[in-house]
């Protein structure tokens, strides 16, 4: 078969439809060929899992490499894929979590009115990607896209307490615990005790730990059985008492907070599984 054919082939199904780019599925069939591979190859082995012919494979290749995608060591044929193609994940991924946890943000929203924040473990920090606000004078704002670190947060708290055991106990020797508050934990032991107790219970408290006045309380979110989130709820200091606090807890709780996928794809909350 020559190359011409072996194109055509490659083509054939995105050819039936007028509607769709043939190119473009080459493209992205060439990304996932390369994510596969998962190191610099050359030019001949990415044509061999992709079965597209060289020449189309090096065009593709090429300007992929000018959009930054892709990359080529000096010197060589070999391609390899760039930290731009993450980027690119990581905003899809903070996408899908927002979608699927929003429902919940705003069941617990309308229920207590305070405070529902929304986020993702990043190194050794907890990611705010969304914030849902109290609608009351007296209430704590903090804009998406703030950065606080995981051990003093009950977000942070309710995510790494899930983690893979050693994982977990990475991030606890990594950790270097500065004092937020007067309040804040101050030893590793505390905090390893502290991850036990979130694992066991499946809510996490910070009692004025990461800002002074403020009380809050989360909860994971898993997909597919793998902690990818937290929710939490943060009330003022000044209007908690142990009764809202044990009425959020059990809120929390109660709220189906498992996520499956199908096929790869997430499943939007309240969806058939």
């Amino acid at each position: 078969m020559s190359d011409r054919d072996v194109d055509l082939a490659a083509g054939a199904t995105q050819e039936r439809d007028p509607g769709t780019v043939g190119v473009l599925f080459k493209a992205f069939h060439t990304l996932e060929a390369m994510a596969e591979l998962g190191e610099p190859v050359p030019l001949r082995q990415i044509a061999t899992a992709t079965g597209l012919p060289k020449g189309t494979l090096f065009r593709i290749l090429q300007t992929l490499c000018m959009l930054g995608y892709v990359g080529q060591i000096e010197g060589s044929n070999h391609y390899y894929l760039t930290s731009q193609i993450s980027h690119l994940g990581r905003n899809a991924r903070q996408e899908d979590i927002k979608l699927l946890a929003m429902p919940l943000m705003k069941t617990l929203h309308g229920k207590f009115n305070e405070t529902i924040n929304l986020g993702i473990l990043e190194g050794l920090f907890v990611y705010y990607l969304a914030v849902l606000e109290a609608q009351r004078p007296l209430a704590w704002r903090v804009p998406a896209g703030t950065r606080d670190m995981f051990y003093s947060t009950a977000l942070g708290r309710a995510i790494v307490a899930h983690l893979k055991p050693e994982v977990t106990q990475a991030l606890v020797e990594r950790a270097n615990l500065r004092s937020r508050t007067v309040k804040t934990i101050a030893s590793k032991a505390a905090l390893t005790r502290i991850l036990d107790d979130v694992r066991t219970r499946g809510v996490s408290f910070d009692l004025e730990e990461n800002d002074d006045g403020v009380v809050c309380i989360g909860t994971p979110l898993f997909l597919d059985g793998r902690v990818i989130a937290a929710i939490s709820v943060s009330v003022p200091s000044s209007r908690y008492t142990a009764a809202l606090g044990e009425e959020i807890q059990q809120s929390l709780t109660a709220l189906d907070r498992q996520f499956r996928t199908m096929r790869g794809t997430p499943l939007r909350h309240g969806a058939s599984t």
